[in-house]
């Protein structure tokens, strides 16, 4: 037999296509941990000229001391020595640009699959930036370059933080393979607690994408955002209060109101947390979709803290 009508032959000859692009739409794995819920947040859009803001801090209380007689104090002046931190905010950016030909040949990749993307740029970013700051907490703990994180670190830490009379629960921000290793110690260890409370999709949906549960008073995250240290060889983890670190977002909206932004350029509006602006080049044939937001992250009080670093 010949000559036979084949799908084979018909793709050769033009008659059959080798695939078809389908209108279906589905998620690559990616890490949308979002950390704001351990961060301070602090509206400072009342302030204008400048794109620094200093947070005052207050000194701890202090007891009382006892007066040298019934009718002469004798006291002196004590300091009242306050402290404070700074938000300095830039801009940040990420831009995508698509041409006239590929919005008219169609498929899934169009401008609301491009905004889909950006809609998750403000949570990562913000996670960055927290995580970045690991690395600048005067403590830390760990069982050592290139050894895997273990209970006894975990326990240290949680000590240090409760001599520095830091409130809990605390939080603890562990790259993937620092909690694969953490929860293996724990396996290990005779006697040890068990995880108490794995993540429910109810406390996913109550502490977000990251949330892995709770263990000895200690929530814990999960984020591939946290950091490579000492030459790449260990990951540089913590475990902090909340008030360690804190972070704003300005409102952009001013530019608006301005008149620098046309708001029918305005594809999305994150709140204060951002905008998708869309930018012509007819010229060329091309659309940009540009994400603009306006963040600051700053580690506020350090004794709130404490790096965790283990092999990654």
């Amino acid at each position: 037999m010949a000559n036979e009508n084949r799908h084979s032959t018909q793709q050769t000859s033009g008659g059959q296509l080798a695939s078809v692009m389908s209108d279906e739409v589905v998620e690559q794995l990616f890490d949308g941990t979002d950390l704001r819920s351990l961060m301070q947040f602090h509206d400072v859009d009342g302030f204008t000229g400048s794109d620094t803001v200093d947070i005052t801090q207050l000194p701890a209380p202090a007891a009382t001391a006892a007066a040298s007689s019934e009718i002469s104090g004798g006291q002196s002046n004590s300091a009242f020595t306050t402290a404070r931190f700074q938000l300095v905010w830039a801009r940040r950016v990420l831009q995508y640009q698509s041409t006239d030909l590929l919005a008219i040949n169609g498929g899934p990749v169009q401008q609301a699959a491009v905004i889909s993307r950006l809609l998750w740029s403000v949570t990562l970013t913000l996670t960055d930036m927290l995580t970045a700051l690991f690395p600048a907490l005067a403590n830390d703990v760990g069982p050592g370059t290139g050894v895997d994180l273990d209970v006894d670190s975990m326990y240290a830490a949680q000590y240090q933080l409760n001599g520095q009379n830091v409130p809990g629960p605390f939080a603890a921000v562990l790259h993937n393979e620092q909690h694969n290793n953490f929860q293996s110690s724990l396996r290990g260890e005779t006697g040890a607690k068990a995880f108490q409370d794995p993540a429910t999709s109810d406390m996913l949906r109550a502490m977000g994408p990251g949330f892995k549960g709770s263990w000895n008073n200690i929530n814990f995250w999960q984020s591939d955002s946290v950091t490579a240290v000492a030459s790449s060889a260990d990951r540089s983890g913590a475990m902090f209060g909340f008030g360690c670190f804190g972070y704003t977002l300005r409102d952009w909206r001013r530019i608006v109101g301005e008149g620098m932004l046309d708001s029918n350029d305005v594809r999305a509006d994150f709140g204060p947390g951002g905008f998708v602006e869309r930018v012509r080049d007819g010229t060329n044939g091309m659309t940009a979709l540009i994400l603009n937001t306006y963040a600051a992250v700053v580690e506020q009080e350090d004794a709130r803290g404490v790096e965790i670093i283990s092999d990654l």
